[in-house]
């Protein structure tokens, strides 16, 4: 059926066709937008997925190092040399990790990290020195002062206006008129005379009460 120009039926007919157009031009547009939201979408998925594990890689290698530089302060009961190699091997795989890290990995990558990590980890658990156990010192045996000798020598008793005297000599006396008498109760030298009895004269200095040999004469 061919509409007349000019006609009523003509210009719906022209009305038909620009509604059409506009609808598909519409229908286009919504789909275009949508294909484009859903693109954008989904590469932020692929970003953010690696980015996430990358913070969580990252908060456990820090933990890592934190746990490698308490040990690295303990006393060890492994061999210096081992201990040592332990450490440089670790310090190397720590470095790898971080180097991996900063070239935004893909998901293959980031698994083989965490393979790595779970290793290292083992590593750091076997290569954990045990504290040596603790000796205790060994307390000396406490030193007995050795005993103070007199700074004189007896050589004799003598008999005055009835009184026993008891003769002493300095012990770097050059001569016999050094000669001291000395009867119960007095001191030489901070030796004090307690008693003469048979053969021994009685002396005390301090809280030691000494017996000295009285020579016969």
């Amino acid at each position: 059926m061919i509409a007349i120009p000019g006609t009523p039926q003509h210009r719906r007919l022209q009305l038909l066709h620009v509604a059409a157009a506009t609808w598909l031009l519409l229908v286009s547009a919504t789909v275009v937008i949508d294909h484009v939201v859903l693109s954008n979408l989904a590469e932020e998925a692929k970003d953010r997925t690696p980015a996430m594990r990358i913070a969580v890689l990252e908060g456990r290698m820090d933990e890592l190092a934190q746990q490698l530089e308490q040990y690295r302060q303990r006393p060890t009961a492994l061999p210096q040399t081992r201990y040592e190699s332990e450490r440089l091997a670790l310090d190397q795989r720590i470095a790898a990790v971080e180097a991996a890290l900063g070239d935004r990995p893909t998901t293959d990558a980031l698994q083989s990290l965490l393979a790595r990590l779970e290793r290292m980890e083992e590593r750091l658990a076997s290569a954990r020195p045990t504290p040596s156990a603790s000796v205790r010192p060994r307390v000396p045996a406490p030193v007995r002062p050795r005993p103070i000798e007199p700074a004189f020598r007896v050589i004799g008793v003598e008999l005055r206006a009835g009184e026993r005297f008891l003769a002493i000599l300095p012990t770097d006396a050059a001569a016999l008129t050094q000669v001291r008498l000395l009867r119960p109760g007095e001191a030489e030298a901070g030796w004090r005379l307690e008693a003469i009895e048979s053969g021994t004269a009685v002396f005390r200095h301090g809280d030691e009460t000494r017996r000295l040999t009285v020579p016969e004469r």
